[in-house]
């Protein structure tokens, strides 16, 4: 019996272990369900921090091209202004001057260690030291990047030296259409790109690099750094130059141990984690949207410039319809198609035509000057004969220079060669220049001269040392020709009041005005237009005007017109005389 009963007990322990077991094994299943769902929700946020953090990394690297485009840039438009110098033959021909000028250029700019402009046979013109000391490369490095001629495409180039310090160097020829040819350099501290970029420095970053190729341009951070887990997303810098750099954002996510940590809180980690990737959400698309919206204004501008621009254009010619009716209608008047005036009626007739004329004329410069703008205005190139041309313009304005009482003289010889420019551009611009003469010359002499230059000599051809032009012998006007070649120096002179050395640059600036009128006059005032746009008619048939004044004692105003060389052929040989035509 006693076998029986031991047997029945233990039959019913293994069944209460069985059962015992069994419930173990439901909750081991129902714990390791809930550890892999746990599992499950740390992989997908896991997987959102990466994407956020790549999305971190990606305008990270973003940011920095930008930095780097804009140092580059900033660096190249010195550059260019230190080239521009350099190829100007009037700073050309004193080494001191021109030394100076680069040093100046350069002396607030922290970046530079090292600046040179060197001719075409290799002859350093100009070589300037950072300021204040400060490290640069070598000495044979040096001169070896001023022996390097730069013809088509200025490069952009990395150095290391080999105390692991990094420079850029930059280089572009110089201007030949300015009279010089070579080269302009410079070298850069590669610190100061990284100083720039170290400005934006995000809490996940590990490092950034910006690479040419295969050298690191700047470095952040430290390159062997390892991480459980990174995201490196590259992109690409514009250069001026046309070549481009890589930039590369490295970012880390958080640790393993926290990841863990957010497991065992369980919901309370989970929900930390999701309030931060909806941070991290919110931020980017905050980014996003302010970039659409920098986008949108952007376009608003541009839309809005050129709507300015065809109001400008539609409303001026509008404008000429109800004008030229109202100029057609008072000319009937005056003569006397509806009627002899009465003397009472003559003088507001006379005024209502004055001030029809002059609005027209307003309207016609805004019309001009957008149509420049735009874009939009035609040249139709005649070859013509300058003598009887200018003779022709100024008979125009005689009655304007006789109502001043001033002396009026035109001097263009017979034997200059024909020009192949646009007429009514040309009459414009002589008007404007010879209206603005008589306009600011209370009491004196208004000159119009013209001298051939650049030209060889004609068989036959008497040199006299007395040409009639202003500005110095043929060598020291042809050094402020807009470019080599020969031309037609066409000046209009005045012994008016002048003008001051600090306004001589602006007065070819649209609606600038130097000795204005009263705001209430404004026949007298004008509207500012009138030298922008003669400027521009210049530049647009291939010449440009220059201007040498001294306030108190006149101006000069020189037109250059260039000359074909197939019409040189064509000229007379002069005697020497000059037609003088005074009133």
């Amino acid at each position: 019996m006693a076998d029986v009963s031991g047997s029945g007990e233990g039959g019913q322990s293994i069944g209460r272990e069985s059962s015992e077991r069994a419930g173990l094994g439901l909750l081991s299943r129902f714990l390791g369900a809930v550890f892999l769902v746990m599992l499950g929700g740390l992989l997908l946020l896991d997987r959102a921090l990466l994407r956020a953090n790549r999305n971190q990394a990606k305008l990270d690297a973003q940011s920095a091209a930008l930095l780097a485009e804009a140092f580059v840039s900033s660096q190249s438009i010195l550059l260019d202004r230190i080239a521009d110098v350099v190829a100007r033959p009037a700073q050309g021909s004193d080494s001191a001057a021109l030394h100076d000028a680069v040093r100046q250029m350069v002396a607030t700019n922290p970046a530079v260690r090292h600046a040179w402009a060197a001719d075409s046979a290799g002859r350093l013109l100009a070589e300037v030291d950072a300021p204040g000391g400060g490290t640069r490369p070598s000495a044979s490095a040096i001169a070896g990047l001023h022996s390097v001629r730069v013809t088509d495409h200025p490069p952009i180039a990395v150095l290391r030296s080999t105390d692991g310090r990094r420079w850029i160097w930059m280089a572009r020829p110089l201007a030949a259409t300015a009279g010089r040819r070579g080269t302009a350099g410079l070298v850069l501290d590669g610190a100061a790109l990284t100083s720039q970029l170290s400005r934006i420095q995000p809490s996940s970053r590990l490092t950034l690099a910006v690479l040419s190729g295969a050298d690191t341009v700047a470095l952040i951070g430290d390159a062997n750094e390892a991480a459980e887990r990174t995201s490196e997303q590259p992109t690409t810098a514009r250069l001026p130059n046309g070549g481009s750099w890589r930039v590369v954002a490295t970012h880390t996510l958080a640790s393993r141990f926290l990841r863990w940590g957010l497991w065992a809180f369980g919901v309370l980690g989970v929900l930390f984690l999701a309030l931060g990737l909806l941070k991290e959400q919110q931020r980017a698309l905050h980014v996003a949207d302010r970039s659409l919206e920098l986008e949108r204004l952007y376009s608003d501008v541009k839309r809005a410039n050129q709507a300015k621009s065809e109001f400008l254009a539609n409303v001026s010619h509008e404008l000429r319809t109800p004008l030229n009716a109202i100029v057609g209608f008072v000319e009937l008047l005056r003569d006397g198609f509806y009627g002899d005036l009465s003397p009472r009626q003559v003088p507001p007739v006379d005024r209502i035509a004055a001030s029809a004329t002059h609005l027209r004329h307003l309207v016609d410069q805004v019309l001009d000057i957008a149509k420049i703008a735009a874009g939009r205005l035609e040249v139709q190139s005649e070859t013509i004969v300058l003598r009887p041309f200018v003779l022709n313009v100024a008979s125009e304005l005689e009655s304007l220079v006789a109502e001043k009482g001033l002396a009026f003289s035109i001097t263009v010889g017979a034997s200059l060669p024909r020009v192949r420019t646009d007429p009514t551009h040309l009459r414009q611009i002589l008007i404007n220049l010879i209206g603005n003469a008589v306009k600011f010359t209370p009491t004196g002499t208004v000159s119009v001269r013209a001298r051939l230059l650049g030209a060889p000599p004609v068989a036959g051809e008497r040199t006299t040392p007395s040409r009639p032009i202003v500005g110095g012998d043929e060598s020291a006007m042809l050094a402020r020709a807009p470019r080599p070649g020969t031309w037609v120096a066409l000046q209009v002179v005045d012994t008016g009041v002048g003008i001051a050395k600090a306004d001589v640059d602006r007065i070819f600036d649209e609606f600038e005005q130097v000795n204005a009128g009263p705001r209430g006059d404004s026949m007298q005032r004008g509207t500012g237009l009138g030298l922008a746009i003669s400027r521009r008619l210049a530049r647009l048939l291939g010449g440009d005007i220059g201007v040498e004044s001294e306030l108190g004692r006149g101006a000069t105003f020189t037109v250059w017109l260039p000359v074909n060389p197939a019409d040189l052929a064509e000229r007379r040989p002069s005697t020497g005389q000059m037609p003088v035509v005074q009133g």
